[in-house]
C-alpha cells in the first residue's frame, strides 16, 4: 500500500501532459503493509548479526577481503540499517514509541536466517528494556557487481581539429539482502518476518578503467546507503509512514482571466484566494473552462486535507463537464480515502502526538 496508485498517477500525468499546468506536493500517511497488534506500543531495535563463533568471524573477514567490499563493512552496514529502522519508526508516524537503546545480540552463523529467538528470551529482553516488542535485524548480506562499457568522447585541439579519446563507463550495482523479525512481548512470538532485497546503482566515467573506478563511491559508503533504504523500507512495512504526493493543476484556460490569476495565486501558496477565483470560473458556460476550474477546486481541497470535498469537486468536473482527467483523478482520490481509512484503523489505539 505504500506505493500508492502508480497506474492511476501515470495515466493522470499523461492526460495533463501538454496542458498549462503547475504542480504542488502533498504529504500524506500511507498505511503499513502489515498491521501490528494494538498492545504493541513501545519497541526497541536490535542487531542480531554479530557472529557467535570464531569460525564465523573468520569467514566474515575472509568474505570482505575476497569480494573487495572491505573488512567489517557488512557489520557497519547492519548497524546503520538498524539505526535507520529506529529513526524511521520514530519519525515516519506516531504509531510507535521507540526506545533509543539498540540491542546487540549474538547469533549470526553461515545460515542466512536464524531460527527465531526463544519466547522466554524475548520476554526477558522486553522486561529489561521496558518495551512491548522488539524489531530485530537477523540477517544482512551485501553483494557487489561491477560492469563497464567502452566509448569515446570528442575534443578539439588548438587548431580546432576533432579527436576521439577512449572513455570507460563503470557501473557498480550494490545489493543488500536483509532479514527482519518483529517480536511481541506478550507471548514472545514472531509477529512479522520479512526478507528484503534492496539495491542502488552507482556510476563513474574516466579515460581509463582505473580512472572510472576512482570516481565511484567507496564500497562501504554504497553499502551504507543501500542499508538505509532497507531500514526505512522495513519501518514502512510495519508502521504507517508519510509519503510525498504530487498533484498538477491547471494554471490557465483560454479567454478566462480569473483562471490565470488563480493559477498565479496557487503557485504563490494562496490556495484560498485561488479557490475563490476558480469558483467564478466554474460558472463559465464553456464546459472545458468550468471543468478545469472544478478540477482545480478538487486539488485545492486535497491540499487542505479535505478529501470528501475534493471528491465532490472532482465528480462535478468528471460528470458535469465530462473531464477524462477528472475521472482519473477521482479514482486516485477514492483510493486515498480507502488508504486513509486503513491508516485511521491502524492508529486508533495510539494517542496522537501533541
Amino acid at each position: 500500500m505504500n506505493k500508492l496508485f502508480p497506474s492511476a498517477f501515470t495515466l493522470l500525468g499523461a492526460l495533463l501532459l501538454g496542458a498549462c499546468t503547475a504542480s504542488v506536493h502533498i504529504r500524506a500517511l500511507a498505511p503499513a503493509a502489515v498491521p501490528m497488534p494494538a498492545d504493541l506500543q513501545r519497541v526497541a531495535t536490535a542487531n542480531r548479526i554479530i557472529p557467535e563463533s570464531r569460525r564465523d568471524k573468520f569467514f566474515d573477514v575472509l568474505e570482505g577481503a575476497f569480494t573487495g567490499e572491505g573488512i567489517g563493512v557488512d557489520r557497519a552496514g547492519a548497524d546503520e540499517c538498524v539505526n535507520v529502522v529506529g529513526q524511521a519508526l520514530a519519525n515516519n508516524s506516531y504509531r510507535f514509541e521507540v526506545k533509543q537503546a539498540q540491542l546487540q545480540l549474538l547469533g549470526r552463523s553461515r545460515e542466512f536466517f536464524l531460527p527465531p529467538l526463544e519466547p522466554r528470551y524475548v520476554q526477558g529482553l522486553c522486561r529489561r528494556t521496558q518495551v512491548d516488542g522488539l524489531v530485530v535485524l537477523e540477517a544482512f548480506d551485501s553483494d557487489m557487481l561491477l560492469s563497464h562499457a567502452n566509448g569515446f568522447r570528442t575534443v578539439k585541439d588548438k587548431e580546432g581539429h576533432e579527436q576521439k579519446i577512449p572513455t570507460v563507463h563503470v557501473e557498480m550495482v550494490m545489493k543488500v539482502v536483509t532479514g527482519f523479525r518483529t517480536y511481541g512481548a506478550a507471548q514472545g512470538f514472531v509477529l512479522d518476518q520479512a526478507r528484503q532485497e534492496d539495491q542502488l546503482v552507482f556510476a563513474g566515467d574516466g579515460d581509463s578503467y582505473p580512472a572510472a573506478l576512482s570516481r565511484l563511491p567507496p564500497p562501504e559508503e554504497c553499502i551504507r546507503r543501500v542499508a538505509q533504504r532497507a531500514g526505512d523500507g522495513y519501518a514502512r512495512r510495519i508502521a504507517p509512514s508519510y509519503i510525498n504526493l504530487s498533484r498538477e493543476f491547471f494554471t490557465r484556460a483560454k479567454k478566462d482571466a480569473p483562471m490565470r490569476e488563480a493559477g498565479q495565486r496557487a503557485e504563490a501558496g494562496d490556495w484560498a484566494g485561488a479557490a475563490t477565483l476558480w469558483q467564478q470560473s466554474a460558472r463559465h458556460l464553456n464546459p472545458k473552462i468550468a471543468g478545469r476550474a472544478f478540477y482545480n477546486l478538487a486539488v485545492a481541497s486535497e491540499v487542505r486535507g479535505d478529501l470528501p470535498g475534493a471528491i465532490d469537486w472532482a465528480k462535478k468536473a468528471a460528470f458535469t463537464c465530462n473531464s477524462a482527467t477528472a475521472r482519473q483523478y477521482l479514482r486516485v482520490l477514492n483510493d486515498r480515502m480507502q488508504a486513509q481509512a486503513i491508516v485511521q484503523e491502524q492508529l486508533k489505539s495510539v494517542p496522537k502526538a501533541n
